[in-house]
């Protein structure tokens, strides 16, 4: 079957009006319907450096916040560690306080220095906070080797206690 002679001849006239292709002849500039914005590329990039900025910006205030933690955990570290050093001292000052207040340490080292014990001990009354301090109590004095109960003893010394006071 061959086309019928019209077609033929369409076809032809078609491929004779038409122009040479691209490909073998000189380029022809792109087609454009407008201008391109030379703004808007230059608002991309704006963009993209902003953006770049602002992640690095954060990374660089996370890095920096850390690394002041660090340094607060390291103060803290030098400060429990003087603090423990502390404690052990003050418990050994008071291990040290608490032999010399031992009443048998007191007699002990008396003894070294020759010191006699007392005839007489004067028990000082406990006294409220609330008392004036114009507000006067009376000590007992209770003979050594005496018991608290023999009062005669008690009125002796507190009448030589009371003089005493008086001058």
């Amino acid at each position: 079957m061959t086309p019928p002679p019209a077609a033929a001849q369409r076809a032809a006239s078609v491929r004779a009006t038409r122009a040479p292709s691209p490909r073998v002849g000189a380029k022809r500039p792109p087609l454009r319907i407008l201008e391109p914005r030379p703004r808007g590329r230059g608002r991309g990039r704006l963009l993209r450096l902003m953006s770049a900025t602002v992640v690095v910006g954060s990374l660089l205030a996370v890095v920096i916040a850390h690394s002041m933690l660090a340094q607060g955990q390291v103060r803290l570290t030098a400060a429990q560690a003087q603090m423990s050093a502390e404690q052990a001292v003050h418990r050994q000052l008071l291990a040290a306080v608490a032999e010399a207040e031992n009443p048998a340490q007191i007699v002990r080292e008396a003894k070294k220095l020759n010191l006699v014990p007392p005839r007489y001990v004067t028990q000082l009354p406990a006294v409220p906070l609330t008392t004036p301090i114009g507000q006067t109590t009376t000590p007992t004095t209770v003979p050594t080797g005496t018991s608290s109960s023999n009062s005669s003893a008690n009125t002796s010394t507190a009448a030589g206690q009371s003089a005493a006071a008086g001058r």
